[in-house]
This record gives C-alpha cells, sequence and structure tokens, in this order.
C-alpha cells in the first residue's frame, strides 16, 4: 500500500506537470514539438535536479513510465485544449484549470521530493530542500522557456514556492514524528497515509489560498529619493528601496466569484 501510495503521488504529479507546461506552451504560441519539450521538462524537470545533487539515479530513466505519461498528457492536452476553451464558460475558467493542475503538482512534487530526500540523506533540512527544488524547478524553467516571470520568483505572481515549502516541511515534521511513535511502539497513532495526505493538502490548500487572496511574500520596491536638496543640480542617481507587501497582480473565477459574493453582502 506504502509504495502504491508513493508511485501513483509521483504519477499525479508528473500529469498535471505535464498538463500545465503544455498549456503554458500553447498560450505562448508554440507548435507540437515546442509544447511536448515544455511539458516534458516541467514534469521531469524538479525531479531530475533533485537526483542529481543528490548523486541517484534519474528516476524516470529507471521508470519510464513518467516519461510515457508526459507524452500522453502533453499530445493530449495540445489537441484537446484549444476545443475546451471555446466551450468553457470564460477565459477565467481556462485559467483556473491551469491553476489547479499545475498546484496539484506541485503539492505532489514537493511530498515525493521531501519523502526522496529524508530516505537519502535522514536530513530533515536536506528533505524540505529536496522537497521544494522538486516541486520549483521544472515550472521554473517551462516560465523562462515560455518568456515569462517565474512565478515561484516574483512578487508580482501569487505565493508559488513558499506552499511547497510548507508541504515538504509538514511531510519531513510528521514523517519525523511517525518514526519515533513507531520506537516507542505507537506507530498506528500516526497512520502512514496521514504522513502524505496532510501535508499534500497543506501545499494545496495554501496554493489555492495564494491565487485567491493574491498573497504574496514581502519585496523590494522603489521610492523616489527622500533626500534634500540643498544645491541645484541633476536628480541623484541612486535607488532607493523599502520593503512592501502588496497584493499579488491577476484575477481567476475563484477570487473573481468571491468578491462578488462579498459585494452581495456588504
Amino acid at each position: 500500500p506504502a509504495n502504491a501510495i508513493a508511485d501513483s503521488t509521483l504519477y499525479l504529479g508528473t500529469a498535471m506537470a505535464s498538463l500545465s507546461g503544455t498549456i503554458s506552451a500553447g498560450r505562448a504560441q508554440m507548435d507540437l514539438f515546442g509544447c511536448v519539450v515544455v511539458a516534458v521538462i516541467t514534469a521531469i524537470g524538479g525531479g531530475t535536479t533533485r537526483d542529481l545533487i543528490l548523486g541517484r539515479a534519474v528516476y524516470w530513466v529507471a521508470d519510464r513510465a513518467h516519461l510515457l505519461i508526459a507524452l500522453i498528457v502533453a499530445i493530449s492536452t495540445f489537441v484537446v485544449w484549444p476545443f475546451l476553451t471555446t466551450h468553457l464558460a470564460s477565459v477565467d475558467a481556462s485559467d483556473l484549470v491551469f491553476l489547479w493542475s499545475d498546484a496539484i503538482g506541485m503539492a505532489s512534487s514537493s511530498i515525493m521530493g521531501s519523502h526522496i530526500g529524508i530516505l537519502q540523506t535522514r536530513s530533515n533540512v536536506i528533505a524540505i530542500v529536496c522537497g521544494t527544488l522538486t516541486a520549483v524547478a521544472g515550472g521554473i524553467i517551462r516560465d523562462v522557456l515560455c518568456q515569462e516571470k517565474p512565478r515561484a520568483l516574483y512578487a508580482e505572481r501569487s505565493m508559488y514556492a513558499t506552499p511547497a515549502l510548507f508541504g515538504a516541511a509538514a511531510y519531513a515534521c510528521l514523517y519525523e514524528a511517525r518514526q519515533r511513535a513507531i520506537e516507542y511502539g505507537v506507530g498506528s497513532a500516526i497512520p502512514r497515509w496521514l504522513t502524505a495526505v496532510l501535508p499534500w493538502s497543506i501545499a494545496l490548500l495554501l496554493r489555492a489560498a495564494a491565487w485567491t487572496f493574491r498573497l504574496s511574500l514581502p519585496h523590494w520596491a522603489r521610492r523616489k529619493s527622500r533626500r534634500p536638496r540643498l544645491l541645484k543640480g541633476p536628480e541623484p542617481t541612486g535607488e532607493e528601496y523599502e520593503v512592501v507587501v502588496t497584493a499579488a497582480s491577476g484575477t481567476n473565477a475563484m477570487s473573481t466569484a468571491l468578491r462578488s459574493k462579498l459585494s452581495k453582502l456588504l
């Protein structure tokens, strides 16, 4: 059962990442080959980077089902997605499909990355790094190839890496707690499935909350110089910054619907 859960999580992450990669590439006006390349890189990029850093065999070389899943999802999405977008209720609805598929892939990858990291190194810190890296590396490469600002790195995009980090950290903590419980003979107090499902849910729901409420981390913002000008001359060329927190840009179907309901209540 444990292996079945792990394999299912891996395959789900691969499929969802491939779906989001294909949609991004298609919106960037790439052809079929470009969409497939971006989809496959999105699906396996994070895990490949993790395995190379850990010095272990690259997972999709041993289990080629991941490549097959990524290819099938990419080609199917390329063919079907244009038809679906013409029948979806709105542009926001199609955006929501992309956001959810991307979030599911991120959550699955963060949990499996953390699991592999802790098995390889027995270090919770390395497990969290591996989980976060597995979740965001493929998406960063996807955004760069599609000439977009990587959503994991910029404050104008809603939080992406942070939910992955929280999911990976939650898994590492629960895994450690379960191991201690087993040592004391009370392993049943923390079921094996809970160590995967709860962190996965945390990562997924936090990501959904981020795009719904446009949450972002603090970032630097340029501001006008406040230094007094005692002598005539050109404006100072040095840049000044302040740390601010602003709402992420963009809207989506969920946030639009939520704001509509709130406006009716107020």
